[in-house]
């Protein structure tokens, strides 16, 4: 599977990121200001797979974190994993292209991984249904459990009823007895027994016909009844549950409020058994609640086919059936659980965390002694190199030692590839391993064989930590890439906060090398505030992170893709308009100005002193690209963020191109459209030819070589610092020490005709 977006809520400054994709070819990176958010967002994808967290990650809310990652499908459809799933759910899998899953946390700082998406969206439609079916079966049973109650109650207040009457009867028989006799005997005729004791009969007749009644009523729904008696019975337990769970779960807010707030304590020291066993009563609740909570639904179907007419134990047996087949049907954290065997390995790089050690005993590398330092380097070294214990069970040494001088210089070879520094002007370092034994002076290691690590150039050999803390980084780096790269297992997602920030700007440029070499086993995710780690070319790689609120570093984090960096300040694109070619920290685009493009960094500096020497001012705006070929990226930015911009093409071939690409975006040389074109008359080839080759000379060159081709070409048949020597004029002109009266007349009739072409925008 492979990482196509990301969704993460709740965690340190990270409100709700909504879903934001990675970039398709698999290297995304973040900028952003400090404390924009960054490190929280690789630390979050970190977190979605080890799923530990502790209280120092929670917001000040204490809400949970969640983190959500979509998936592409690769290889065998997830419908195979699932075979007892219904056919409705087996269409749907097999009709995925991507699938979501979604880590989300509890309160005991445990969490649930469950499917999302889709197959969340199918159950939850299946719940909803299901819910529906509920419903109609409480309705049913309401009306019910009315009639029972109100039978119930009748029927208790019949037999006090007619215990009382028969008490008043009773006693009436034993005033009344004399006479009754008599009158059996046929004496007393015209006697009468009294009207209270008839009239109490009467209600006894009454009362206990109510009552064989109710009682017949009762009987006839004795399963019904029943079945609303465990549903109460469970009923209760789950609110009983429920207060308990409430209870517990304020404790553990308490809890991680005090965490949040703590600092100089750590868990240990404030995790007694008191506290361990609210976290076991947590979780137990947890587990009886979710058992109960199933009992119930399960009680409701059998309640369900008893108001249908069946007899309590075929209800049941009905009801256990329809459970049992739900119960085989897979959950989403099953589903979850099963995807997330699936899913690349995230792993965050940590600086310095394998560095090559001096030495290592082969022992402890063929043990996998982890604890010895610098095992995992001298591993990933080890699985470069393609070697493992049987390289060293070599017979002759003079062999062994060939192949491995043979290995060293293919090591180095590939490293070079990509660490493309020099020690002095023309020594490149190599990376070499050795393999020895123990003289007799080691005690019990006397004999047994280690490695030997060199990093070493033409002048001196030392061990990797006598090495810059650049060099060491960046093999460390290297190696636990590459490694990574090479091992036929599980995919990986690499996040990598700030790579190389103690390297070179060129050496930076190799991280990006090394990021595109393993690009087609790992994605890459990656933070930066350097603009030599940013490709101007790929902006679909770019992910901007900042505050909602700029100057609050409390506000919520937000990310910002490709699309929409309109809306990022112009703090967090600094690496971005700096990899542009924008060199100046208040020369940003300009939203009210039209914004020119022109061809790069020196030729920014060389038309901005041209203007101010001509003393023209408007509402233009120089903006400089990279080189040609990036000016059409740029216009794509600008037309996607609305605003006015031209682009001032001189005649060169490659400009000729540049200007092809910007017909084909429906930029032409009219006001009316979205961008202009602006083509300098034929003869300039490049922005300095727009001065005397005199002028060029002595103002900028500052020789009395004489120039006899185009000033642009001299500059590039002479492989001549462009940047460095147009910068040096525009602060000439600056601090005034040329001015506009030193041109001569053919430097000022080009500078007066390049203002004329200006001057119509």
């Amino acid at each position: 599977m492979r990482l196509t977006a990301f969704r993460i809520e709740n965690f340190r400054s990270i409100v709700d990121t909504d879903w934001r994709p990675v970039s398709p070819d698999n290297i995304t990176c973040l900028i952003g200001q400090n404390e924009s958010g960054k490190t929280s967002v690789l630390e979050g994808l970190s977190l979605f797979f080890t799923g530990e967290i502790s209280e120092d990650v929670l917001r000040s809310d204490l809400s949970l974190p969640v983190v959500s990652c979509r998936f592409q499908l690769q290889g065998n459809s997830p419908a195979s994993m699932f075979p007892s799933a219904d056919r409705e759910l087996v269409t749907l899998l097999g009709s995925l292209q991507e699938i979501t899953l979604v880590r989300k946390w509890r309160a005991d700082l445990e969490s649930d991984l469950y499917a999302g998406g889709e197959v969340e969206e199918y159950y939850s439609r299946l719940a909803a249904d299901r819910e529906k079916e509920t419903l109609s079966t409480l309705d049913r049973l309401r009306e019910s459990e009315t009639d029972i109650v109100d039978a119930r109650e009748r029927a208790g207040q019949l037999e006090k009823e007619i215990a009382l009457l028969r008490n008043q009867s009773e006693s009436l028989t034993s005033e009344n007895r004399p006479a009754r006799i008599f009158r059996w005997k046929g004496w007393g005729a015209g006697t009468t027994v009294s009207d209270e004791s008839v009239a109490i009969g009467e209600k006894l007749d009454k009362r206990n016909a109510e009552l064989a009644e109710k009682k017949s009523f009762l009987e006839g729904v004795s399963g019904i009844a029943r079945g609303l008696d465990e549903l109460n019975a469970i009923s209760s337990r789950i609110a009983e549950a429920e207060d308990t769970l409430r209870e517990i779960s304020a404790l553990l807010e308490e809890r991680h409020q005090t965490m949040t707030l703590l600092s100089g304590q750590t868990m240990d020291e404030l995790s007694a058994g008191s506290w361990e066993k609210v976290l076991r009563d947590y979780r137990d609740v947890l587990s009886l609640l979710s058992s109960l909570r199933e009992s119930w639904s399960e009680q409701v179907a059998v309640c369900g086919f008893l108001t249908d007419g069946l007899q309590y134990e075929s209800a049941r047996i009905g009801a256990g059936k329809l459970f049992g087949k739900r119960r085989a049907e897979p959950a989403l954290d099953e589903m979850g659980e099963e995807f997330f065997k699936e899913v690349p390995e995230f792993h965050m790089f940590e600086d310095f965390g394998s560095l090559l050690p001096n030495r290592i005993d082969l022992e402890d590398i063929v043990t996998g002694n982890d604890r010895v330092e610098g095992y995992k380097a001298a591993r990933n070294f080890l699985t470069i190199a393609g070697l493992d214990y049987n390289f060293f069970q070599q017979p002759s040494s003079r062999i062994l030692k060939q192949k491995i001088e043979n290995l060293n210089d293919r090591l180095t070879h590939n490293f070079q590839e990509f660490w493309q520094q020099y020690v002095g002007r023309h020594n490149k370092i190599r990376i070499n391993f050795e393999l020895d034994h123990y003289s007799t002076n080691h005690g019990d290691k006397a004999g047994k064989p280690y490695l030997e690590f060199w990093v070493k150039d033409e002048g001196e050999r030392l061990y990797p930590k006598q090495r810059s803390r650049g060099v060491r980084w960046f093999l460390s780096f290297y190696l636990e890439l590459m490694a990574a790269a090479g091992r036929e297992n599980r995919q990986m997602v690499l996040l990598v906060d700030e790579p190389g920030v103690s390297l070179h700007a060129r050496a930076q440029e190799d991280v990006l090398k090394v990021f595109e070499d393993i690009r087609g086993n790992i994605q890459v995710i990656y933070t930066t505030h350097s603009p030599h780690l940013v490709d101007i070319n790929k902006l679909h790689r770019v992910l901007a992170v900042q505050r909602d609120d700029t100057d609050n570093h409390r506000s919520a984090t937000t990310i910002l893709d490709a699309i929409s960096l309109v809306n990022a300040s112009p703090d967090t694109l600094s690496p971005l308009q700096s990899i542009m070619g924008n060199p100046i920290g208040n020369s940003e685009f300009a939203v009210d100005k039209v914004n020119i493009i022109v061809n790069d960094i020196g030729t920014y500096y060389l038309l901005t002193a041209a203007v101010r020497l001509a003393g023209f001012r408007s509402n233009l705006h120089f903006i400089p690209s990279v080189n040609s070929s990036s000016v059409p990226l740029m216009c794509n930015i600008l037309l996607g963020w609305g605003m006015k911009f031209a682009v001032l093409l001189f005649e060169a071939d490659r400009e000729e191109k540049v200007e092809e690409q910007l017909r084909m975006m429906a930029l032409g040389e009219s006001d009316d459209g979205p961008g202009i074109i602006i083509n300098v008359p034929q003869g300039f080839r490049n922005g300095e030819d727009l001065f005397s080759t005199l002028d060029f000379k002595n103002h900028i060159l500052h020789t009395r070589e004489g120039i006899t081709t185009l000033n642009s070409e001299y500059v590039r048949d002479n492989e001549m610092p462009r940047n460095f020597l147009f910068s040096k004029f525009l602060a000439d002109v600056d601090a005034g020490r040329i001015k506009s009266s030193q041109l001569d007349e053919e430097t000022t009739e080009n500078l007066d005709m390049l203002i004329s072409i200006l001057e119509k925008y």
